[in-house]
């Protein structure tokens, strides 16, 4: 199959929907499907293989960028996979399909986007004028989980239920595993008995809702002070949130880190006890993060939200707390960092939690075999029109 993979981010940046195409590329290609991927140009990025094309944006905002070339340079492929939300690339892709139907349309529908102020008006705006009809154009529609998919705005439109499929994310189980760090932790200054909490994420206005904020404030109240926190990411925020915390006295147990290679990632995760993951809003719909970590054998304490309730058991692989909610985040942070027994309890559920449910390799399977469904009834569909 000749396959267009088009997402509004792509890796090196950091992020999941950019992640998620990564990992769809790739292992389809392994698998003998030429892929390309389509992605906004928002700067330039050394050694991209030549099936990624970074497409010049002439207007873009933060991760939405408008490319309305995609509408030619789609042209050809057997299927167009979109991930969206993508505010100014879901438009002319979809364009096509409406004008010529002679491609298959699978969206991934990662997430509802929630914003403030002006932006949020314009998400308002769209959902309720031109979404249905975004997604009303797509062959079959992508969901993460059934939890989230009951609650977000596909719910609202009932003519396409019967058109979304459950297909959760993976994780490479073979990368991510359990283990110890010893020569990490002493390399930050943290003693190998030290319960060690971690937290990995970007630290850009993107991805404010991950709740960092929140972590940073708890801290002051936990019943121990062995503790320490490693923050695995870069943004332009991260200056705010060292503010936040310069004159605390427990400053020297916090360690930004920066941003985390492929290599070095793993290893962040194996040298922590427990990974915070409690982010405060609905743009968060699953978590890869804590798939990671659930990899590498520990818990995660994360926020009781839609899709992430999917992927965090509460008291089977993790916590979950209520969202922005800095006394149930104090609670849950306290009782893993009391409970030795049960951390290492919910790490290894976790770990084979992972193994059983969220291997990559199966998922990809089930994927072609979505995509060789809607090429199917795209071939009906035609042959059915010429007689």
């Amino acid at each position: 199959m000749k396959i267009a993979q088009v997402a509004c981010t792509y890796p090196p940046y950091k992020g999941g929907i950019g992640r998620v195409a990564f990992e769809y590329t790739e292992r389809l290609r392994e698998r003998g499907h030429n892929v390309h991927v389509f992605t906004p140009r928002y700067q330039k990025v050394k050694e991209d293989p030549s099936y990624v094309h970074r497409v010049p944006s002439p207007v873009h905002m933060g991760n939405a960028g408008i490319v309305p070339s995609l509408y030619k340079r789609l042209s050809g492929f057997d299927l167009v996979h979109l991930h969206y939300p993508f505010f100014g690339g879901a438009e002319p892709a979809i364009v096509r399909k409406a004008i010529r139907d002679d491609q298959g349309l699978v969206m991934t529908y990662h997430m509802d986007a929630a914003a403030h102020g002006l932006k949020g008006a314009f998400f308002g705006m769209h959902r309720r004028l031109l979404f249905p009809w975004l997604v009303s154009r797509a062959d079959r529609i992508l969901v993460s989980s059934q939890d989230y998919a009951d609650v977000c705005a596909l719910h609202e439109i009932s003519s396409i239920q019967d058109r979304i499929e459950i297909h959760p994310f993976g994780v490479e189980t073979e990368r991510f595993y359990p283990g110890k760090e010893p020569d990490l932790r002493e390399s930050l200054g943290i003693p190998l008995t030290a319960p060690v909490f971690v937290f990995v994420g970007g630290l850009d206005a993107a991805h404010h809702f991950k709740g960092l904020s929140v972590i940073l404030e708890a801290l002051g109240h936990l019943t121990t002070n062995r503790w320490h926190l490693v923050i695995v990411g870069e943004g332009k925020l991260r200056g705010l949130y060292e503010e936040q915390i310069v004159s605390k006295p427990f400053v020297s147990q916090v360690h930004f880190v920066g941003g985390a290679s492929d290599e070095d990632l793993p290893r962040y995760y194996r040298c922590a006890d427990v990974h915070l993951f409690p982010s405060t809003k609905h743009a968060e719909a699953f978590g890869l993060v804590a798939l990671e970590a659930a990899a590498s054998g520990i818990p995660t304490i994360a926020s009781r939200l839609p899709g992430v309730r999917s992927v965090v058991l509460d008291g089977e692989t993790g916590i979950l707390v209520e969202p922005n909610d800095l006394t149930s985040l104090i609670h849950g942070m306290n009782l893993l960092l009391e409970q030795v027994d049960l951390r290492e309890r919910l790490g290894f559920s976790a770990r084979k939690r992972v193994e059983s449910t969220f291997s990559w390799e199966p998922l990809v399977s089930k994927l072609e075999q979505t995509y060789c469904s809607v090429i199917e009834q795209q071939s009906s569909r035609h042959y059915s029109t010429r007689i």
